[in-house]
């Protein structure tokens, strides 16, 4: 393979090499189809979570667990899933050990008294202060965590 890092997208060219095909090659290279999930189970997952969930009021368990099914479904990254359920209060605390001065919870929105959260106010907070600071890649991912927040409240942009 040919790479060339003068571009932020390499071209990648594969190396040419002649094979002799078997009889076997037939039975390497079949298709299964049985784990496509149909489009409608995952209109389903996106409503059942709606009907379930109110993630303008919901606690930090309950958006993990929202990001756990929407993971498992297929439906958001690994990425997406590891910032939904990075706990900002858990890391306050554990910061506090060292630093009696930092704050009791790293999250921007304050919860209530039960620990409900508006979860996409939030994570549009979160987009906020990482476009003001410069930080795109923050932008785009707490943004995107707000549209998938509102696809499951369905909400208009």
């Amino acid at each position: 393979m040919k790479v060339n890092a003068n571009n932020y997208q390499p071209n990648a060219y594969p190396a040419l090499q002649s094979r002799v095909q078997n009889k076997s090659d037939s039975v390497a290279f079949t298709i299964d189809n049985s784990g496509i999930v149909a489009e409608d189970a995952s209109k389903d997952i996106w409503t059942e979570l709606g009907n379930k969930y109110d993630v303008h009021n919901a606690t930090f368990d309950e958006l993990c667990e929202i990001s756990n099914k929407l993971y498992s479904a297929g439906q958001i990254s690994l990425g997406d899933h590891a910032i939904m359920t990075f706990d900002w209060k858990r890391a306050a605390d554990d910061l506090r050990k060292d630093h009696p001065d930092t704050v009791a919870d790293l999250n921007i929105v304050p919860a209530d008294s039960e620990g409900h959260r508006d979860w996409i106010a939030e994570f549009d907070a979160r987009a906020k202060r990482a476009f003001s600071q410069g930080n795109d890649v923050g932008y785009i991912h707490n943004q995107k965590l707000v549209d998938i927040l509102r696809q499951i409240s369905r909400e208009k942009s």
